[in-house]
């Protein structure tokens, strides 16, 4: 039994930027050349989705593209890893169309809600990746604790707020998170 079950590890290909065009849409992560499915989400993270994205597309107007649904973007070639946003931010300077697949620009601001599935280890390892493709600020959201972070690249602090308080998720857009869940 262990047997057939190594060979089936064996045989398993890893994913490389080479497969990129043919990955099916899903909700799913590519770490190091494997697949990492992930779960559906819940109501009040689709709820805070969309509210920050229509907040954020209201801030920058014409300006970005706000894109929305597991996004995925591409951190490295090899061994391939894509990351899937909850929210990307990107100026229409830095990529003028968006892509039918995965995206190779990095964004400005990527925004990810805390899923009940998620690790902290797990979120802190995609703020690094953000990081290392050149993402300006990371805002993690988490519905289960009601707490903001808000990462800046270059920053050595993390800025930490409760939905309560005015969070600045973007420059110049400071927004309370309790007032949109109502």
């Amino acid at each position: 039994m262990r047997k057939a079950a190594m060979a089936a590890v064996l045989e398993k290909k890893l994913l490389t930027y080479d497969d990129i065009t043919a990955l099916p849409e899903g909700q799913y992560e590519i770490i190091d050349g494997v697949r990492k499915d992930t779960t559906p989400t819940g109501g009040v993270h689709s709820k805070l989705e969309y509210q920050i994205s229509r907040l954020l597309g209201d801030h920058y107007g014409a300006a970005y593209h706000i894109l929305v649904g597991e996004v995925g973007i591409l951190i490295k070639k090899s061994p391939l890893r894509v990351r899937a946003a909850d929210i990307a931010c990107i100026s229409k300077e830095k990529m003028n169309n968006v892509p039918l697949g995965i995206l190779e620009t990095a964004p400005a601001l990527v925004v990810e809600i805390v899923s009940e599935s998620n690790a902290h280890w797990e979120l802190t390892d995609k703020v690094k990746d953000y990081f290392a493709i050149g993402v300006e600020r990371v805002v993690v959201v988490d519905p289960i604790t009601a707490t903001v972070n808000v990462y800046q690249r270059g920053a050595k602090e993390i800025l930490f707020h409760g939905f309560d308080d005015d969070s600045e998720i973007a420059p110049g857009l400071k927004v309370r998170l309790s007032d949109i869940l109502k």
